[in-house]
């Protein structure tokens, strides 16, 4: 009976020890910048887009005068496509000349998740993941 008791308290204690390693091991929710923190990480700054199918990066650039440039592929040179962006409350919003516009881009707004490690996620209202990006260096 002892060995049975012995045995059954070191898989309770297994167990438990199982348990509360899950529980660290949780990742932290993202959190969203407020407005402030999301005009820091727009205005005059670039990001690198992760392509959501293909290999390769999209760059756009952000300016304080409420500018922006995309590039398709390309770090520097012409812009694919110009535009405006402006915040509306904490939500990062935008308008294209044409880019988008087959997949209802052209004009959008979202909010910024810091995903960490110089990672981040353009997120829509309903939560879905626009793209994610981090910043060109």
């Amino acid at each position: 009976m002892k060995n049975a008791n012995s045995m059954s308290l070191r898989i309770c204690t297994a167990n438990a020890l199982a348990a509360a390693a899950c529980l660290t091991a949780t990742p932290v929710a993202a959190a969203t910048l407020d407005a402030k923190a999301a005009q820091a990480l727009a205005a005059e700054r670039t990001w690198q887009i992760k392509k959501p199918r293909g290999p390769g990066n999209d760059f756009w650039s952000w300016k304080a005068d409420g500018s922006v440039c995309v590039r398709l592929g390309e770090k520097t040179g012409k812009c694919a496509d110009t535009g405006k962006w402006r915040l509306d409350g904490e939500r990062i919003c935008y308008e294209l000349t044409w880019w988008g516009a087959q997949n209802g881009l052209k004009s959008t707004c979202f909010r910024v998740d810091d995903q960490g490690k110089g990672r981040y996620a353009a997120l829509e209202d309903n939560g879905l993941t626009m793209f994610e990006f981090s910043l060109d260096k």
